[in-house]
């Protein structure tokens, strides 16, 4: 379970007097539920609610729904909205579920209040079959946050599959990224909002790369840079090998979690672009955001769900073929583009050119008016290794600390590490992952 929805977040604004800043912690997650219908069986039924439960998201974009009875079988009346186009016939309609008390701009919290999707909930009145096939383009609303009095909006994509193989549907997909960056480029530019679905291409394929740079011709490939259009959160997902789709009971470990790792899927499914063969799981779910949203983002928090929940039972009674994907933001307080207060860490070096030990930094920065005396403070990694802080931090001072030999190793295989005070609170927490842990890279968080 995460945290609870409602924080009292205590920002350090100097040594003797703090501020209570209200924020609220929304999880923003998308699956793909694989035709659901209200015919679904028991057995199917009770694996899809506990998904729900262990999910634990407030916001739900979801693909592959036949109607709202279907959706109102798993979500109940009382703590869920729901968002879906009931006229449209389709059994494969975008749909979105909003927890209680998050709902829709303009509404209330109240499954009265559903809605009724019309062509003032999707991006597009007109476009073609090609590149959203039966109509289905992107499915959006705008979400309200009644404790913090902030709102976002959250855009659901089902991208052509690629049944009839990737030779002939690959174009299809880089011809709705243009058509999305093109709207948003519009209408978005200064709006948080985040764009999330089954993109039926993982992160590196050319529709992705569209959307991350903002460029129409932008080409396929493996790389693992910070988009300058859109973040791809589940870029670095990828690139640890992660997957989201073809799951099974076989990937329990432990009978506690999944696996939601195979090795080499990545490199296959690159190695295989340009052809039909099948490259085996694949992370076809992803969740994308506006720059300006990451000082929201809570770092590290994007996942594959992993409770066995997901894959339990047959091809037939398993709650989907594709696993829910995640992400957690901060609204409110000192996020959403506000300025930020207090110690924290802005950059690491976990792997430096030539030799780690003695060469790796950890740089802080006091974003406060006042000084802060860092006696008794100290780093802690993961594998509770822990580094003394010592000195003074003047308002607005930078500190750049090279770790001594066998003190606080920066895993290059990525870690976390907390700054935490003399009361041992903790003030801030970075998360990075073995792909961004590339020799030289400096790992920016400011």
């Amino acid at each position: 379970m995460k945290q609870a929805h409602m924080l009292l977040g205590i920002i350090l604004v100097s040594y003797c007097s703090v501020q209570a800043v209200a924020e609220q912690l929304v999880r923003v997650a998308t699956y793909n539920i694989k035709f659901l219908n209200s015919d679904i069986g028991d057995s199917r039924l009770e694996h899809l609610r506990s998904v729900i439960d262990e999910l634990d998201a407030d916001v739900i974009g979801l693909q592959e729904i036949d109607d709202r009875a279907a959706l109102r079988k798993i979500f109940s009346n009382s703590d869920w909205q729901i968002v879906i186009d009931d006229q449209s016939g389709d059994n494969q309609d975008l749909a979105l579920a909003i927890r209680c008390p998050l709902h829709v701009q303009g509404r209330t919290c109240d499954s009265t209040k559903d809605i009724d999707a019309d062509e003032s909930h999707f991006l597009f009145e007109e476009e073609s079959n090609f590149a959203f096939p039966r109509d289905r383009d992107i499915l959006f609303v705008e979400i309200e946050i009644p404790s913090v009095q902030k709102s976002f909006f959250v855009m659901v994509h089902h991208a052509k599959a690629r049944f009839g193989g990737r030779t002939e549907t690959d174009e299809r997909r880089a011809a709705a990224a243009r058509i999305i960056i093109k709207r948003l480029e519009q209408d978005f530019e200064d709006v948080a909002f985040v764009l999330l679905g089954d993109f039926n291409d993982n992160p590196d394929d050319e529709s992705s790369n569209i959307m991350e740079t903002g460029n129409a011709h932008a080409e396929a490939g493996a790389e693992d840079e910070q988009g300058t259009f859109l973040v791809n959160l589940t870029e670095l997902l990828v690139a640890e090998d992660h997957v989201s789709w073809g799951r099974n009971t076989r990937n329990i470990v432990g009978g506690e979690k999944i696996n939601t790792v195979d090795p080499g899927s990545r490199d296959r499914h690159n190695e295989f672009r340009g052809t039909d063969r099948h490259s085996g799981d694949i992370l076809f779910d992803q969740i994308l955001i506006p720059p300006r949203m990451l000082n929201g983002y809570v770092t590290g928090s994007v996942m594959v769900f992993d409770h066995p929940s997901g894959v339990h039972g047959n091809r037939n009674t398993r709650a989907s073929d594709h696993l829910p994907v995640f992400a957690e933001f901060v609204f409110g307080g000192d996020s959403d583009g506000a300025a930020r207060t207090g110690v924290r860490i802005i950059s690491l070096l976990p792997n430096p050119e030539g030799t780690d030990r003695g060469n790796e930094q950890i740089t802080l920065k006091n974003f406060g008016d006042e000084s802060v005396p860092l006696d008794g403070w100290s780093l802690r990694d993961k594998a509770e290794n822990t580094f003394d802080l010592d000195g003074q931090l003047g308002p607005g001072a930078i500190r750049t600390i090279t770790l001594p030999k066998g003190k606080l190793p920066l895993n290059n295989g990525g870690d976390e590490i907390e700054l935490l005070d003399r009361d041992r609170e903790q003030r801030d927490v970075v998360v990075y992952l073995r792909a961004q842990a590339r020799s030289g890279a400096v790992i920016q968080f400011e």
